[in-house]
C-alpha cells in the first residue's frame, strides 16, 4: 500500500511536487500546496528550490496583485531542459487527423490552418515516421447545408477564447434577431465568456452577463451567436471567482432559458430516426401501437422547437404546453393564408 502523503519521506514529497508542476499545466498556490502535502509553506518553498538548482526545470513564481487570490503566492512551470521524449501512437494521431476533417468548413479558415500545421507538427512525434503519410491522410469530411462562413469573425473568436480562461469581460456589440428586438439597432453587452459551443452549423459563446460599472456581478446567463456579434473588446476588468453555468441537464435549446416539458408524437415515418438519437439527457420515449413514437423532454427554446418540429412536416404533432400548440396554429393559419390564393407577390 503506498504511503500517504503525510508519511512520505521529502524525497518523495518532491517528485510528487515535480509532477503536479509537470502535469498540471497550470498555477499551483503555495497555501494549498503546503495544506496538500502536510507541511509548512517554508518546506514547501525549499522543495521548488531543490527541483529548480537540480536543472530538471524551471519554475516561475509570483505574488497575485488581483481578484479572490490577491496577496497569495503561486509556482507554474516555466520551461523544460529539453525537449520531452514522446512517443505517439499512429492510433493517435490518426484520432486527432479524424477531429481535424470533421471541422473543416465549421470554424475560420485561419484557425482551421492552425489545426492542420499542430496535427503536421504532431505527426513528427510519431515513434515509426514511415507512418506518419497514413496517419495524418483525410480519412473524413464534413457535410453541412446551410453553413455561416467564420472567415470574418475570427477575431471575435479569438478574444473570447483568450477571455475565457482569466473571466475577463467583454464590451460586446450584438445584432440580435429582428423579429425579437425590432428597430432596436445594436445591442450591448457587457459578456464574461466561460465556453464556445457548436450547435448543428453554428457556433455560440456561453457566458454571463455582467454589470456595467464596478466591480462585476453576474446577471444571468447569455448565448450569443458568434456570427451576430459585431465587435468584441476584452476590458481590464475580471469577474472574480466565476460560477459555473447553469446546468443544461441537456435540455433541447440554448442555455440561459428557463426549461420547461414537451411532450411530441411522431407517426411511424420518423419513429426510427427519434427513436435513434439523444434529445434531452431526461427525454422518455414511448413506443407506441400504431408504430409511431411519443417523446418527452425538456425544452429551453420554444422558438428553436417550433422550427424543428416544422421540419417533420404532419409527421410531428406537439401535445405539451398547450400555449405552443396555440402559437403553432397560428403561425400555421399565417402559412395558409401566405399559400391561400394564386402566384405570390414574389411571383408578379
Amino acid at each position: 500500500m503506498p504511503k500517504k502523503l503525510a508519511e512520505a519521506t521529502a524525497t518523495h514529497k518532491t517528485l510528487l511536487l515535480f509532477a503536479q508542476l509537470l502535469f498540471s499545466g497550470r498555477r499551483l498556490w503555495l497555501i494549498e500546496l503546503a495544506e496538500q502535502f502536510h507541511c509548512s509553506k517554508a518546506t514547501i518553498m525549499r522543495m521548488m528550490g531543490t527541483i529548480e538548482v537540480s536543472g530538471v526545470a524551471e519554475i516561475e513564481t509570483g505574488i497575485e496583485s488581483s481578484g479572490q487570490f490577491r496577496g497569495r503566492r503561486w509556482y507554474q512551470l516555466k520551461n523544460l531542459p529539453g525537449t520531452p521524449h514522446i512517443g505517439l501512437t499512429r492510433d493517435e494521431v490518426e484520432k486527432l487527423s479524424f477531429c481535424r476533417d470533421l471541422l473543416q468548413r465549421l470554424l475560420p479558415e485561419g484557425i482551421e490552418r492552425v489545426i492542420a500545421e499542430g496535427v503536421a507538427k504532431v505527426s513528427t512525434l510519431m515513434a515509426h515516421a514511415a507512418e506518419r503519410g497514413e496517419a495524418t491522410l483525410p480519412k473524413a469530411a464534413r457535410v453541412a447545408w446551410g453553413s455561416i462562413d467564420y472567415t470574418p469573425f475570427q477575431t471575435h473568436m479569438e478574444t473570447l477564447l483568450r477571455a475565457v480562461p482569466s473571466h475577463t469581460v467583454c464590451a460586446v456589440e450584438y445584432r440580435e434577431v429582428e423579429y425579437k428586438f425590432p428597430d432596436s439597432g445594436l445591442q450591448r453587452y457587457e459578456f464574461v465568456p466561460v465556453r464556445l459551443t457548436a450547435e448543428e452549423e453554428a457556433l455560440n459563446a456561453e457566458g454571463w452577463l455582467v454589470t456595467g460599472k464596478g466591480k462585476p456581478q453576474t446577471k444571468h446567463p447569455l448565448t450569443l451567436a458568434i456570427h451576430r456579434i459585431c465587435s468584441c473588446v476584452p476590458t481590464r476588468r475580471v469577474l472574480d471567482a466565476c460560477p459555473p453555468l447553469p446546468e443544461r441537464q441537456g435540455a433541447f435549446g440554448l442555455v440561459g432559458y428557463e426549461a420547461f416539458s414537451v411532450r411530441i408524437v411522431f407517426d411511424e415515418v420518423f419513429s426510427g430516426y427519434i427513436r435513434e438519437r439523444i434529445w434531452s439527457e431526461d427525454q422518455e420515449i414511448v413506443v407506441l401501437p400504431d408504430g409511431g413514437t411519443e417523446l418527452r423532454f425538456q425544452a429551453a427554446d420554444s422558438d428553436e422547437l417550433i422550427g424543428w418540429l416544422f421540419s417533420f412536416g404532419n409527421g410531428a404533432e406537439l401535445l405539451e404546453p398547450e400555449y405552443l400548440r396555440l402559437q403553432i396554429r397560428e403561425e400555421l393559419e399565417d402559412m395558409l393564408g401566405m399559400y391561400a390564393g394564386g402566384e405570390g407577390e414574389g411571383g408578379e
